[in-house]
């Protein structure tokens, strides 16, 4: 480690980029030669790109200012707050050092912080309750003229970014590729959910209309790792000279957004534009492309009958199911008529529906991503690209939820309709077998990029083992939204774990992440064929007999 710590300085700042999130997290003021190197290497990072590094430590040292009031573990675990205390220290140390470099790093610094601070008491601040009805969701509400985004719209600092861009990495301290705000809406309107998230709009520099998802009480930090290895798989599957790659292995790509979290509990989201869920169309098309079946809600009141008796035997869930299934006969091939209508631009856009589908299934499976149902899954109406949004449920939790979910992807029935006569056997089984082919040969990097959730643990793990407990009695799962409804049990959650021990409480952190990661190694290993693996995959993503044991909310009928 000391023979490679003192080449560590040689190696260009822009190489070291992708891994800036990893960096940060093991950032220390402890005085080792390890930690010194990180120091180092993270404040030249910081001075030659600080549009790509600065979110990430004032994160670090904003990490607890949106803490609800029970959240004490860190006064609990002496050693886990020493840990964080020491990696505040030196992202400010840091943060102090680089806008000492030059009037213009202090000048970015300044505006960096000065954003953040505005979004993270936008993040908190309480919506009016005129506004919380569902009735008035889209509708613009104006800033109050006491927040401090509201003082900043009225006097834009010349060198405030776009947080959500994802400038270029040209030459150091080069900020032509960097859009920065031009201007910003005078509010924000709200997106729904349970905890109210704003939609921000923004013109930045380059022109473009940026709108982004401001959200408070959300740990944003596993999402943003999720999309962090989303890109880097987009780097394994891209094809390293022209005319490398062809047939199913060409094109393969995930369609990832930015995510900036800005605290432990809230940050900052890309808004996914030409998108909609496949819920949303389902509901705006279904009385058109088939009149006389039964409706979106019907359908799932027909599911709930069977599964809300207890003494429902799986038999009968799955005659429930298949009978579902034939009163409403899919309709998503009608998606592609709707949006393309020459021939070409219908197959091509149905080819990279197929291909993102694939990789979307493979890296899913691999990272233990559940909660799919079709609100989380968005489709793009220019490209057909589908999104993957709301990332909570990850490392299968969902295998831990009341309902157990049982199937490693979504790829029911309407999944497949859009994917032409060939279905399964087309283009999909061929383009998840390059996905996980590139995945097991870069196990390395994966690994690597998921070891940040060791040194610094994600907010919920050491309650997993309570919050499932008391999802199991929120009712708001019968809302079909997994994430929030864990979250709206977490403060409670919170206060048993006062009483824990808080050594066992820091143990169970690490003891969690540990499993995650090896459970990913062991899915990317090659004990078994790719082809074997797919087909395995495939066969239990489509059982009828999983399916129909699925909860209701999931929607596997559609």
């Amino acid at each position: 480690l000391h023979a490679e710590l003192e080449h560590v300085d040689s190696v260009p700042s822009h190489k070291l980029l992708p891994l800036v999130r990893q960096l940060c997290a093991r950032l220390s003021t402890d005085n080792d030669a390890f930690h010194a190197a990180v120091r180092r290497v993270v404040a030249r990072m910081a001075a030659d790109y600080p549009h790509h590094t600065l979110s990430h430590l004032f994160a670090l040292c904003n990490a607890d200012r949106t803490a609800p009031r029970t959240d004490r573990r860190s006064t609990l675990r002496s050693e886990g707050a020493q840990l964080e205390q020491r990696r505040s220290d030196a992202a400010t140390a840091i943060l102090h050092s680089v806008a000492g470099v030059s009037a213009d790093l202090k000048q970015i610094v300044g505006a960096v912080d000065e954003l953040c601070s505005a979004y993270i008491e936008l993040a908190v601040a309480t919506v009016p309750e005129k506004y919380r009805s569902s009735k008035l969701e889209g509708q613009l509400i104006k800033f109050d003229a006491r927040l401090r985004i509201s003082r900043l719209r009225s006097a834009l600092p010349p060198a405030l970014p776009v947080l959500t861009a994802e400038p270029r990495a040209d030459a150091p301290r080069d900020y032509t590729s960097v859009p920065f705000v031009t201007s910003l809406a005078d509010g924000y309107s709200l997106a729904g959910g349970i905890n109210l998230p704003k939609i921000l709009r923004v013109l930045g520099s380059d022109g473009r209309r940026y709108k982004q998802l401001v959200k408070g009480k959300d740990d944003l930090r596993q999402d943003a790792v999720i999309q962090q290895l989303f890109s880097v798989i987009n780097r394994f599957l891209a094809p390293r000279d022209a005319g490398s790659q062809s047939g199913a292995a060409a094109g393969l790509r995930m369609r990832t957004y930015q995510v900036v979290p800005l605290t432990k509990r809230c940050g900052v989201l890309q808004w996914v534009d030409n998108t909609l869920p496949f819920g949303n169309w389902f509901r705006g098309n279904e009385t058109k492309y088939r009149p006389t079946a039964p409706s979106m809600s019907q359908l799932r009141a027909t599911v709930h009958a069977v599964h809300a008796e207890k003494a429902a035997t799986a038999a009968q869930k799955r005659e429930v199911f298949d009978r579902v299934c034939s009163s409403a006969p899919p309709i998503f091939r009608f998606f592609f008529y709707q949006h393309f209508h020459d021939p070409r631009s219908w197959f091509e856009r149905r080819e990279t529906y197929i291909r993102s589908a694939a990789v979307a299934s493979v890296a899913g499976w691999a990272l233990g991503i559940g909660d799919r149902h079709l609100q989380n899954i968005l489709v793009d109406q220019t490209s057909a690209e589908i999104v993957h949004i709301d990332l909570g449920i990850a490392f299968d939790l969902g295998k831990l939820l009341p309902i157990p979910e049982l199937v490693p992807f979504r790829l029911t029935r309407e999944m497949v309709d859009g994917m032409g006569l060939l279905g399964l056997d087309g283009s999909f089984r061929h383009a998840c077998q390059a996905t996980l082919h590139a995945m097991r040969d870069n196990s390395r990097v994966v690994i690597t990029i998921l070891n940040v959730l060791k040194v610094d643990p994600l907010y919920l793990w050491s309650l997993i083992p309570l919050r499932i407990g008391k999802i199991h009695r929120n009712a708001s799962m019968l809302s079909g939204d997994f994430e929030d409804a864990a979250r709206a049990s977490e403060d409670d959650t919170e206060l048993m774990l006062l009483g824990e021990d808080a050594s066992a409480a820091a143990e169970e952190e690490n003891k969690e992440a540990g499993r995650s990661i090896t459970h990913v190694g062991q899915r990317l290993s090659t004990g078994i064929s790719v082809e074997g693996q797919i087909s395995e995959l495939i066969q239990q993503a489509t059982d009828p007999t999983l399916l129909s044991r699925m909860f209701e909310g999931w929607s596997a009928w559609y």
